[in-house]
């Protein structure tokens, strides 16, 4: 007789802040392959010489010189455009050093997107680019990405202000940001000021990186006043209570709590959880695994994270219990777990988001891409859907029983953290 499937839970609660993802060094070609692939200056993209970071560098410098002979303008326009393509050391040094030998202004919109993505190899304080600035404009570089921000004489496009409140983010206390917010007129600064402005008092954890403002600017497009102010009200109402806070991925799940048990304390909140849990199986990934390489050992056991979990972080787990015990809900993951299991080409997964009446539903979506059988690549669909609902949802379906190892991977926690979501893996 066949054996019963089964689907396992594996919450994986996002964390706070992003994990650094760029500037990671500088590109090295593979073995066997020649250090210059093609004069990529030469080809129909010359900005491959500045993002292709696998040819020489003395012919990236030639490449990067001759296009600032020909139209300097035109050349940091493209690098403030492409900016996230630019992300080895070696040419990122070399741009600062070309804008602050000649001074030229056209420059200061790659500066300022470059050094908006983080690094792990240079602290803030240490960054060519904030030399470079502060080099061309003869002012310290906060005093330059403040004026971006909150100076209502300054026009700047939407990109080039989320790079400066990104790097802000980091380099500046939060409270002190807090504070040159909250004092913006509000009738006389940018949209994304407004829309911090609105979004901050209802927020613990500042959204501090290019992913976490397009979730805001998408719930602010969702959200009218009234609702951010009973977010703020309701975090007032819980300060203080359990260890986490309340950021982005929390807030569609307060907008829709049962309002009859506002009055619950952290410590109520908790029982009834844990109370909900009782019976089911927590496990301790890996225990017993020989090869902690292969297999990294965490705890997947509720009471083990229990310290950690906020108010908010337990309506979000009720919420997430409710639609998983829907029988339409879990038939309709049985079904698409068997058509993952059978299709090799990609992981399956979707969003679980709130109707129009009110009612949690899951939400299946396609991949934006089929790579392989151990990645679930999400449109952006499925990604704005994340974004107005509770979680992002995929598949680990395999023909073995695995219940002992399986559970979030690396990239799965990047996930969350990237993208500041709570997810689940089935």
């Amino acid at each position: 007789m066949r054996a019963q499937p089964r689907i396992m839970w594996l919450f994986v609660i996002g964390m706070a802040c992003a994990m650094p993802a760029c500037h990671t060094g500088p590109g090295k070609p593979s073995p066997g392959d020649p250090a210059s692939v093609f004069n990529a200056y030469e080809g129909t993209n010359p900005m491959r010489a500045v993002t292709y970071s696998r040819q020489l560098m003395a012919d990236r410098q030639a490449g990067v010189e001759r296009m600032l002979a020909e139209d300097a303008g035109q050349f940091w326009a493209n690098c403030a455009v492409q900016a996230r393509q630019i992300d080895d050391w070696p040419m990122i040094r070399l741009l600062c050093e070309k804008a602050e030998a000649t001074q030229d202004t056209r420059a200061l919109p790659w500066l300022i997107r470059s050094w908006a993505m983080p690094s792990v190899l240079i602290v803030d304080a240490d960054r060519p680019e904030r030399q470079a600035i502060e080099s061309i404009t003869g002012a310290e570089a906060e005093e330059l990405l403040g004026a971006i921000l909150f100076d209502p004489l300054e026009v700047h496009d939407s990109g080039k202000q989320v790079a400066a409140w990104t790097v802000l983010a980091r380099v500046e206390p939060a409270e002190r940001l807090r504070q040159s917010v909250a004092d913006a007129d509000g009738e006389r600064v940018g949209l994304l000021i407004t829309i911090l402005k609105q979004a901050l008092p209802a927020l613990d954890v500042l959204p501090a990186d290019r992913e976490a403002i397009a979730r805001l600017m998408r719930l602010s497009a969702e959200h009218d006043a009234n609702q951010w102010l009973a977010l703020s009200k309701w975090r007032d109402a819980h300060a203080g209570e359990g260890q986490g806070s309340l950021s982005l991925r929390h807030l569609p799940a307060i907008l829709h709590r049962d309002r009859q048990r506002d009055n619950w304390n952290r410590a109520r909140w908790f029982k009834h959880v844990q109370s909900r849990l009782a019976g089911r199986s927590h496990l301790f990934r890996g225990e017993g695994a020989d090869d902690v390489i292969v297999i990294s050992k965490r705890s997947e056991r509720f009471a083990d994270h229990a310290d950690k979990l906020s108010v908010a972080d337990l309506i979000v787990l009720d919420h997430l219990l409710d639609v998983m015990e829907d029988a339409t809900t879990r038939g309709a993951w049985f079904e698409q777990a068997e058509a993952d299991r059978i299709d090799r080409r990609t992981e399956y997964g979707g969003a679980i988001v709130w109707d129009t009446q009110a009612a949690l539903q899951y939400k299946p979506f396609a991949p934006i891409l089929r790579r392989h059988d151990q990645a679930y690549i999400a449109s952006s669909r499925c990604m704005e859907a994340v974004y107005l609902g509770l979680a992002h949802v995929h598949f680990h379906a395999q023909n073995t029983d695995n219940k002992a190892w399986a559970g979030p991977g690396k990239g799965d926690l990047d996930f969350v953290n990237t993208h500041h979501a709570t997810a689940v893996v089935l």
